[in-house]
């Protein structure tokens, strides 16, 4: 089962740096153009959600490997 398990939890992990990462990039180069307050708080939203919805993902997956039945392949 934690074998099952690893993949998703690295891959979310990786995926919330890279994503935050590109956050951090977006916003650095959006404090060079001098945009508004709000076009910084909208891209932290957006990179928020964005990584909410990794979150939500990796969730259900997990769901989905603790009920998968351990038996499948003698279905085929």
């Amino acid at each position: 089962m934690i074998k099952k398990i690893l993949a998703p939890v690295i891959i979310v992990i990786l995926g919330s740096i890279v994503i935050a990462a590109y956050g951090y990039f977006y916003l650095f180069v959006f404090r060079k153009m001098n945009l508004p307050v709000i076009a910084n708080i909208i891209i932290i939203l957006i990179i928020i959600a964005l990584i909410a919805a990794l979150i939500a993902v990796f969730i259900q997956r997990i769901k989905e490997l603790k009920e998968e039945n351990e038996d499948d392949i003698s279905k085929y």
